[in-house]
């Protein structure tokens, strides 16, 4: 054959160009330095790559450090032609599918076939159907070669989905070598395990991945990590041997600091610890494969002392943990019960204990929050120590119940989908404005990665200690490129102060609640008293009454500090306090009465009331012998069992 024929040939073989968008114009966009220092791939168009036909060539294009723009469009239609030239497009975020879109459409508009695929294409068919000749919805891996067979035969359908969810079994390794090499933190990236057992409300994992556990065979995995070493280790020679010399030198210090290691891998599962068994075997096997790794997985897998400890033994050096919030009704409400909040703080040290980094992904809007929650989130991020936290804004995505509810609510107010990306407020929150929330998304992220921050977290990092600083000072320059400084309300100072947690130190007459009451005498049951009276605040839903929890025992000593802050805060907020008793495990009589005097409350809010909920179902014998002269609280307070 002569060469023009080859050439010919080579034009008319069929080219799969795959395009993850990321708009150039995006305000929280990250640099290629960024890029390198704090980011992987996802690997939903790697699978894709793998699943099509040897026949066929395909390209991926990452936006994140290529654009597509009207020359390279050009070019794949001058080589290739329209007619062998199909396009897919990822709409895997929300956020990136107006690019998803725009790429789409002009592709299009020069007559080339183009498939849309991902999590936001699935659950808004109608709309994706717009902008593309074909549909995937949900996981392609099983019906890909279909849409190639249709577009072979000039039948493409304007939908194709899958009849199951594909299992682990007969697993593709995904073309990450058709990334682009050098741009990312690590491009070492696999999957051991699809979908999630778990239903976050917020959360389209479950509802795309389905609510079971997939996991590939072990010695799958083991295979693909020694083939991605090999392939990894030769690019890293062709570094160090080819190229201007500078470069060569500074790809050798970057392996000695750890900023590029051939052994760091990324294992993409949303929950890689879904079955403690097979992480116990797979960790096992691990062992043996001289490697790093990092995951995302539960918190409270640092419950279990032994298998944080397999873990690092296997070369675990850090884990992404779904903490969400520091407050246990916010947990509640995302369905998320299984954080325990109280714990976190000996889940936490259980994983720094054993050398591995802690990134939590926080998420501030739910029903629950009100202005206290940025500071006192931030304090307890540093005070843990933990290396690096994502912290965004509660976002509707569509296919999650959060979408369902806030729509069918009526409380989503933008639909721009560029700003579902977890940086913009969308909706209409309970206990805040949406102005309130935007800013205390910039204050906390700025907080965060401030100088001081950053100088407490890292000052226990003994392992990989320049790369945790490296990505440290990444994304502070990121957040401080990216995000206002923000601030706080006013409220949120007050707010925070009535969240405190105060000793208790008379036991001596204490009457417990009736609500809670054990079986054995108060003198019998003293060892069992709560040493500490805790005090938690909400803002009531139409924003104009502090509802104040009280918790453990409220004592002689202790009411008196506790009556200065409600106090302060009467003063600053002017909105009515209601304080609930249903909690307080134990009072003593006098404290309980020094609490319903409020007259010095005349002077400094003479328009705010306090009221209570559950005394006297909680303390019915200590109420009916208080005297309420001067009291400017109702016996019809003192019962009402519920404040709406």
């Amino acid at each position: 054959m002569s060469l023009i024929q080859l050439e010919s040939a080579k034009k008319a073989k069929n080219l799969l160009l795959l395009i993850d968008p990321y708009p150039e114009d995006n305000p929280y966009r990250i640099n290629p330095k960024e890029m390198q220092a704090v980011w992987f791939p996802k690997l939903s168009l790697p699978v894709i790559a793998s699943r099509t036909p040897k026949t066929w060539d395909v390209r991926i294009v990452d936006e994140g450090r290529q654009i597509v723009r009207k020359d390279l469009i050009d070019e794949v239609i001058r080589e290739r032609g329209t007619e062998n030239l199909l396009v897919g497009i990822s709409t895997q975020m929300s956020c990136y599918t107006p690019r998803a879109y725009e790429i789409a459409d002009q592709f299009r508009a020069r007559g080339v076939k183009v498939c849309l695929g991902g999590t936001h294409a699935t659950y808004l068919p109608d709309e994706a159907k717009l902008h593309a000749d074909a549909v995937v919805k949900f996981e392609a891996d099983e019906i890909w070669h279909n849409v190639i067979a249709d577009f072979d035969r000039g039948a493409l359908q304007p939908v194709y989905e899958m009849g199951a969810y594909p299992t682990m079994e007969n697993y593709v390794h995904p073309r990450i070598d058709l990334l682009p090499n050098g741009c990312y933190m690590t491009n070492q990236c696999l999957q051991t395990t699809r979908g999630c057992h778990f239903d976050c409300e917020f959360c389209s994992v479950s509802p795309f991945n389905g609510k079971s556990s997939r996991r590939r065979p072990i010695d799958d995995i083991i295979a693909e990590i020694q083939r991605i070493k090999e392939w990894r280790r030769n690019q890293l020679v062709e570094r160090m041997i080819q190229g201007p010399v500078w470069h060569r030198i500074g790809t050798g210090l970057r392996i000695l600091t750890g900023l590029e290691d051939g052994t760091i891998f990324a294992f993409v599962d949303d929950l890689h610890n879904s079955n403690r068994d097979y992480c116990k075997k797979l960790w096992t096997a691990l062992k043996e494969m001289n490697i790093k790794w990092g995951a995302q997985c539960t918190l409270f897998l640092g419950n279990d002392p032994d298998m944080v400890k397999l873990a690092a033994e296997s070369g675990c050096v850090s884990m992404f943990v779904g903490m969400e919030s520091v407050n246990e009704d916010v947990l509640t409400e995302m369905n998320k019960g299984f954080n325990q909040d109280k714990r976190y703080e000996d889940q936490i040290q259980c994983f720094h204990d054993h050398g591995i980094m802690v990134n939590p992904g926080i998420i501030f809007g739910s029903d629950a929050d009100d202005e206290s929650v940025f500071e006192n989130t931030v304090e307890f991020l540093i005070k843990c120590r933990v290396e690096l936290a994502y912290i965004n804004i509660s976002t509707p995505l569509p296919g999650t119940a959060l979408f369902e509810r806030l729509k069918a609510e009526g409380r989503i107010f933008d639909w721009d989908w560029s700003k579902y990306d977890g940086k913009h407020v969308v909706y209409h929150p309970k206990r805040m404005t949406p102005e309130v929330l935007q800013e205390g998304f910039f204050w906390a992220n700025r907080q965060f990665f401030s100088i001081p921050s950053i100088i407490t977290r890292m000052s226990s990092t003994s392992q990989r200690v320049a790369a945790r600083w490296f990505m440290n000072w990444r994304f502070r320059q990121l957040i401080r490129r990216t995000c206002p400084a923000g601030h706080l309300s006013p409220l949120a100072k007050t707010l925070k102060k009535l969240h405190v947690e105060l000793p208790s130190i008379d036991t001596g007459n204490l009457i417990p609640n009736a609500l809670s009451a054990v079986k054995t005498s108060v003198k019998e049951a003293t060892t069992q008293i709560d040493r500490y009276l805790k005090m938690k605040v909400k803002k009531h839903e139409g924003l104009t009454t502090l509802l104040i929890e009280l918790e453990g025992t409220l004592d002689r000593f202790n009411v008196a500090e506790v009556k200065k802050r409600i106090l302060i805060a009467a003063n600053k907020a002017k909105m009515d306090i209601v304080i609930n008793f249903e909690h307080l495990r134990y009072a003593a009589p006098e404290a309980i009465s020094a609490l319903l005097d409020w007259r010095p409350l005349k002077h400094l809010a003479p328009a705010v009331r306090v009221k209570v909920m559950n005394l006297k179902n909680s303390f019915k014998e200590t109420v009916d012998h208080l005297s309420l002269r001067g009291r400017e609280i109702s016996k019809e307070d003192l019962s009402k069992p519920n404040y709406a």
